[in-house]
């Protein structure tokens, strides 16, 4: 009789062969890659609701939308401010009851901050955190997680598109446990965009950042100033609103629920999060009164894993795009929707001078599921906000300038076909083939390369360089991707034949480096859209898709600082110890073996485990296992 594994290898075969017609059919016969399998239920799951049934589905409870005021977070000087991480108590509806939550003041989530291009801000967070409002949903094992997180969360806060030192960086190695106090010095070189802090604790992200640690960050310069009257004519005051959008489940007792189903046995949660509600600087389904003027919309995409497409219900009134992830457009761009992935930014202006007092409008999502997320049930979500018109202007309309970047003042950003790279690298966005624990049933991860995080095969970049990065995506879902302390500009997506390219270049045991590169696999690269052309730090990836990018990584001399200088780990901080699953190879042993990857090194010397910076899904649920890696920027 065959076994088991044979009668997979030979189904999977015959499969991919069909899919890939008479051109697969061609190609001389090789081993074909597992797939990953179906999740089942597995006897010692729990339900969502109390006297459910294994796996059933998450619903929220039904709430009416629109009826409480959208909250505007405060804005305030970046340099000097302390932020206390602490618990609050939050209602995300009028009719839900208050729940204990997260935030970095008086309420959940935190305020905008505000810093100065080319000057140096000190900002300080403080764990003050307790006990973990999410605790049953921490996984022991994940990253290195413990039962220790549920009542002594760990926190290290990052400045999302920051090119910040590596000791500033957040490093999701290093993080501080309650009356731990993480200091963060940044230099802010870079012109005026919008960024955004979150926390970035390796294993408990996804949660840390849906219990409420996430807020703004404005970089302003001469140009775009955040007060009236500034060059650019951009909208300021009370016409500029930063939107931070995520998408939750709720329980009836008015708390998130991290998981939408629960197919995962323990230590697995990969599934991510799309959530039935959408959430807008912590209130569910809000509504902003506003004038017949322009604003200007600042939205943050701080959701777990949905991919959103945004636009307004209005038909033929667009969206002006001005911005982007990390800074303004050549000019802006009229868009009818925008397609942002979690991490990622967009500078919007809305012309509310089209209605009259009385109307409404709404800004929706009319993203389709990717067929991963098809097969997981994922619901639609298609109100985010409501804008009411209440008024006529009581100031001057804006008049925004035609130009954004004249060259002289703001450099204009080049086409990315006018530059040559130094390099190409392939890097690919995949399952972990592990034929052992596959043929278990036991779900597999996601990974970059087929490698875990704490591998000891660390990417090297080179400061100061152009490199072209083909990411190839062989999964069925999207993924977005984020890569700290450069900038980046989209070339452009194709369609990727992923079976066939499987099918020739086949998957090695996980923990081995597999990134074949895609020629003759993936059709001509669609150009990014007008109102993508500006610099970025996270791009989504669509599923079964090649999407290349240009990687500007900035230069020793540039930043002021050495990029691969060793972090040292402050004395009320630790560094997060990870054994077994992910933490080297695939064999347990992190980067110097015995199955650590970090310990407990707070008399501040230097930790090799821990130099360098990470790049990553920001799919948060993937993020947190196993989808990063380290890569060093050599000066």
């Amino acid at each position: 009789m065959p076994s088991r594994r044979t009668v997979l290898r030979s189904a999977l075969a015959a499969f991919t062969a069909t899919l890939c017609g008479a051109e697969a059919r061609a190609l001389p016969p090789v081993p074909a890659p597992p797939i990953p399998p179906i999740p089942v239920p597995v006897p010692d799951m729990r339900p969502v609701f109390p006297g459910g049934p294994p796996g059933f589905y998450h619903r929220s409870p039904v709430l009416r939308k629109f009826v409480d005021a959208l909250a505007v977070p405060p804005v305030i000087a970046a340099d000097g401010a302390r932020l206390t991480a602490r618990p609050v108590r939050h209602r995300y509806h009028r009719d839900l009851p208050a729940t204990r939550l997260w935030g970095f003041h008086d309420g959940v989530l935190g305020p905008v901050l505000e810093a100065r291009s080319g000057r140096v801000t000190d900002v300080t967070f403080v764990n003050a955190l307790g006990v973990h409002p999410l605790a049953t949903s921490v996984e022991v094992g994940i990253g290195g997680t413990t039962e220790r997180d549920k009542v002594d969360p760990r926190f290290t806060v990052h400045l999302h598109g920051a090119e910040t030192a590596p000791e500033s960086d957040g490093h999701p190695m290093i993080n501080w446990r309650n009356g731990g106090v993480q200091r963060n010095r940044y230099r802010i070189r870079h012109e005026a965009g919008t960024l955004w802090y979150h926390d970035h604790a390796m294993g408990i992200t996804r949660l840390n950042v849906q219990a409420g640690l996430a807020g703004g960050y404005y970089v302003r310069d001469d140009l775009d100033t955040g007060r009236p009257g500034n060059p650019l004519g951009l909208p300021a005051g009370e016409y500029e609103i930063p939107l931070l959008i995520q998408d939750l489940m709720i329980n009836p007792d008015g708390s998130p629920q991290p998981k939408m189903v629960t197919p995962f046995p323990p230590g697995y949660d990969q599934q991510g999060l799309m959530g039935d509600v959408a959430v807008v600087n912590g209130t569910a389904w809000p509504r902003l009164d506003v004038r017949r003027t322009v604003y200007r919309l600042r939205i943050v995409i701080a959701a777990n894993t949905r991919t959103y497409r945004l636009g307004l219900d209005s038909p033929g009134h667009d969206l002006t795009v001005i911005g982007g992830d990390q800074g303004l457009l050549n000019e802006p761009v009229d868009a009818d929707t925008v397609k942002l992935g979690p991490g990622e930014r967009i500078d919007l202006l809305v012309d509310f001078r089209r209605y009259r007092v009385g109307d409404t409008v709404d800004l929706i999502n009319t993203a389709e599921n990717s067929v991963g997320n098809n097969i997981l049930m994922t619901p639609d979500l298609r109100e985010i906000i409501r804008f009411r018109v209440v008024g006529e202007a009581t100031e001057p309309v804006p008049r925004v300038h035609p130009v954004l970047r004249d060259g002289a003042r703001l450099p204009r950003i080049e086409r990315p076909s006018r530059v040559r790279p130094d390099r190409t690298r392939t890097v690919t966005l995949t399952y972990e083939f592990d034929l052992p624990r596959i043929a278990s049933l036991v779900p597999t991860m996601l990974t970059l390369n087929n490698l875990p995080f704490m591998s000891d095969d660390v990417d090297r970049a080179r400061a100061g360089t152009v490199e072209r990065w083909d990411i190839a995506n062989v999964t069925d879902f999207e993924h977005p991707v984020h890569v700290h302390l450069a900038r980046f500009l989209v070339i452009g997506r194709g369609r990727l034949r992923a079976a066939q390219y499987m099918l020739v270049h086949p998957v090695p045991p996980f923990g081995t480096r597999w990134a074949p590169p895609v020629e003759g696999f993936a059709d001509e690269l669609e150009p990014a859209p007008a109102w993508e052309a500006g610099w970025k730090d996270t791009v989504t990836c669509p599923a079964q898709s090649v999407t290349s990018i240009l990687v500007f990584w900035p230069s020793a001399d540039d930043l002021g600082f050495d990029p691969d200088a060793p972090i040292p780990v402050p004395g009320d901080a630790e560094v997060v110890r990870m054994s077994g699953h992910g933490a080297g190879n695939g064999t347990g042993a992190g980067p110097h073996g015995g199955g650590h990857g970090g310990g407990h090194d707070t008399d501040g010397t230097p930790h090799e485990a821990v130099r360098g910076y990470v790049w990553h899904c920001h799919n948060l649920e993937h993020e947190d296992h196993d989808m990063m890696q380290r890569i060093r920027v050599l000066p």
